[in-house]
This record gives C-alpha cells, sequence and structure tokens, in this order.
C-alpha cells in the first residue's frame, strides 16, 4: 500500500520548499495532488499537479503562513486528504535578519503566533538573550540550527527583490512590523515587547540623555553638518549629561562617551533612567522604544509609518514619502530639533 507524507516545513524560504507531499510505496500509481489555500472564507488552488510513487511534489507558491488543505486523488477520487492545523504542533519561526532593529520589532508578533494558534513555539533569533526572559513560553533556539521534527517552519525576513514567496511585501514601502505580520498572518496592529520588565531602574545623581549618530547604513545618517554637536552643546546649557551609546567612536565634545562593544543588555540598562533617546533610524532607537524610553528619530529617508509610531517624536524634512528614499532632498535643521526636544521638555514637566 502507498503511504503519503504531508510536509509543511519551509528549509528554503526563497523558494519555498513547503508544503510539499511525498508518496512512497511500489504501487506505480500516478496521483492527482491538488493544494489549497484557505483565504477569505474558502479554499483557493494554488496547484494542481501529478506525482508517482517515489516522488515528492512541491505547492511552489509561499512560504509565509496559509492554511492549507491537500487532496490526494486517483481516477478522479480522492484516497487521501490533509487539513493543515497548528494546535498543539511544535512550529519553529527563524529571524532572517541579523539587525537588532529588525528582531525588536518582529518579536512580539511570535508570541501573538503562538497564543492564536496554541503550539509549541521554537524561535531563533540574534538577541535571544534580550527576548528570553520577557517571553518564557517560546522556546529560544541557537541561530543556523535544523530541527527535524516541526510541524512547520517560518522565516521572518526583510525583502525588496519582488520575491513574493518570501515575503508578501516590500519593506521600504511599508512598516517594519507588518513584514511579520504579513508572514505570520496576523492582524497588523503595533505591539511593542516589554523589554524593560527584565531591568531595575537605578539612582542617578544628575539627569542624563542618550544618543547615537550612527545607524546600520551610512544612508540613514542625519546630515546636518554640526547638528550632533549643537544638540549636545544645549542640552547641556540645559543641565543634561549626553551619554553616547554608539557602537562607532564618537568626536563629540563634552559628552560622556559609553561606545565601544557594549552589551545589548548594557545598552538596554543605559535607556532605561535616560529622559529620552535621541537618534536616527536604527536598532538604538527600537532598543529605546522597548524599554520605554521616549525617542527623537531624526530620519530624513525613511516614511513616517516605517518605523514605530508610539512614544516617538519623528523629525523629518521629507514628510511626503511613501518609501524608503535615501535620494531624498531635505535636511532637518537643529533648530528644528532643540524645539521639538523643548516642547516635549515643557509637556512632561
Amino acid at each position: 500500500m502507498d503511504t503519503f507524507k504531508y510536509n509543511y516545513k519551509t528549509t528554503l524560504p526563497k523558494q519555498a520548499n513547503a508544503p510539499s507531499v511525498t508518496i512512497d510505496g511500489v504501487s506505480g500509481f500516478i496521483y492527482d495532488i491538488e493544494f489549497y489555500s484557505f483565504r477569505n472564507g474558502e479554499n483557493t488552488l494554488i496547484r494542481k499537479t501529478q506525482c508517482k510513487t517515489g516522488e515528492t511534489v512541491f505547492a511552489e507558491s509561499n512560504q509565509w503562513y496559509s492554511e492549507w488543505v491537500i487532496f490526494i486523488k486517483l481516477n478522479g477520487e480522492t484516497i487521501d486528504r490533509d487539513v493543515f492545523n497548528l494546535l498543539g504542533k511544535t512550529v519553529f519561526i527563524k529571524m532572517d535578519a541579523y539587525a537588532l532593529g529588525d528582531n525588536i520589532a518582529w518579536i512580539p508578533y511570535i508570541e501573538e503566533f503562538r497564543i492564536k494558534h496554541g503550539c509549541t513555539l521554537l524561535c531563533s533569533t540574534f538577541y535571544n538573550d534580550l527576548f528570553s526572559q520577557i517571553y518564557p513560553n517560546i522556546l529560544f533556539t541557537p541561530i543556523n540550527i535544523n530541527i527535524d521534527n516541526v510541524y512547520a517552519q517560518y522565516y521572518i525576513g526583510a525583502s525588496n527583490d519582488g520575491n513574493t514567496k518570501y515575503s508578501q511585501l516590500n519593506v521600504d514601502e511599508n512598516p517594519l512590523q507588518m513584514v511579520a505580520t504579513s508572514i505570520l498572518g496576523l492582524d497588523h496592529i503595533e505591539l511593542r515587547p516589554p523589554l524593560e520588565n527584565q531591568f531595575k531602574h537605578r539612582n542617578y545623581n544628575k539627569k542624563y540623555v542618550c544618543i547615537s549618530e550612527h545607524a546600520s547604513h551610512v544612508n540613514k545618517t542625519w546630515k546636518y553638518e554640526g547638528g550632533w554637536q549643537e544638540i549636545v552643546d544645549w542640552l547641556n546649557l540645559e543641565g543634561y549629561d549626553v551619554v553616547v551609546i554608539s557602537k562607532e567612536p564618537t568626536h563629540l565634545k563634552n559628552i560622556i562617551d559609553l561606545t565601544g562593544n557594549h552589551s545589548i543588555k548594557d545598552r538596554a540598562q543605559t535607556l532605561l533612567d535616560a529622559d529620552f533617546f535621541l537618534g536616527v533610524s536604527s536598532g538604538l532607537s527600537w532598543l529605546s522604544w522597548g524599554v520605554n524610553t521616549h525617542v527623537f528619530m531624526i530620519s530624513d529617508y525613511t516614511q513616517i509609518t516605517h518605523e514605530f509610531q508610539n512614544n516617538i517624536t519623528r523629525l523629518s524634512a521629507n514628510e511626503d514619502l511613501v518609501r524608503v528614499d535615501y535620494e531624498a532632498p531635505n535636511i532637518t535643521q537643529s533648530k528644528t530639533v532643540i524645539d521639538s526636544i523643548k516642547n516635549y521638555l515643557n509637556k512632561t514637566k
């Protein structure tokens, strides 16, 4: 008797090599295989193909979450059927991006996915140590690990190359967090990981703020010449210590220099008690948001919906952008930044 094996574990997300059907046996029969995706309240035929014993066929569709129904037919009669169902199953979700901001942006949706589907969830990120305490029901694994006996597997990664098998949307034209919700099949609402819950507030003798001039790409930096030093000088006059927390070195004067290769948890602890963080579209901005410290973000090159929307004062001289544009012509002035900080401080007194 022939046997049928259904596989929902994508291992090549760019090619989307799941779901698949493998038929083992010696009958020599040629079966009709129909892959349906349950969308908008009805089953949509994604692919119809044939499979012989000893062969494997693929839906050749997408690696992002879908509710599959697969039929195996012989001479027009349904011989076997499999209905995709995550309840009680083991699912592996892999962060397919190294950037700190990406990992912080996407992690809360992995927990939402676990809760929604009632599954046992394995997850690999590049910052497991930052997340494991606040998501104790997720089993975090090292990166680049293979686990055989999982029911389904997904990769969350940003894409702007048009490969819709990998991701449904172009990240440069959409909110970064929507990458995760679209791949995981979740409604898109902004969720913040409560990173502050693993840290304790500390007492300091003087008020301080944190800043970082840098981002993962030089195109994201603020291009206003001398602007950072102007803001540092003004903050000093307002009685603030200015703590620079970038990994990259700084040439700013009259600051507390904490640049260098500090751990992400050390950075989070420093941000926790700052009055605010000032930076660009960067992982440290996402980290500050994650520990619930107000963010001033200077980003003249990303659309206003691209990053998080809560607990942020966004500063852009190109507010009409509809996609990431590193050639956008206008540059935020230092006076605009200082005035925005003044307004914020007046409201929070």
